[in-house]
């Protein structure tokens, strides 16, 4: 099927969205909550890395990822 796009998900702005709300998850659990899978997941990851709207910390073999607006307020708190 043919589609114009419309009815695509916009994936970034949901996993910015999900990730101001809840910060601190993983790829896998992200993957989870929208409903598609790993790697497709890590795709989009490293799209809103490059464009710095997340970052993410290494605990053991998983990244945890934050919103960059989210992060930048967890650390101003802690000062």
């Amino acid at each position: 099927m043919i589609t114009n796009g419309s009815d695509r998900i916009d994936y970034t702005s949901r996993v910015k969205g999900i990730l101001a709300k809840e910060p601190g998850l993983s790829v896998k659990e992200l993957a989870e909550r929208l409903k598609t899978n790993r790697q497709f997941m890590a795709g989009v990851l490293k799209v809103l890395e490059e464009r710095r709207e997340v970052s993410y910390r290494k605990v053991g073999p998983a990244r945890i990822y934050y919103a960059t607006v989210a992060l930048n307020e967890e650390s101003n708190g802690a000062k």
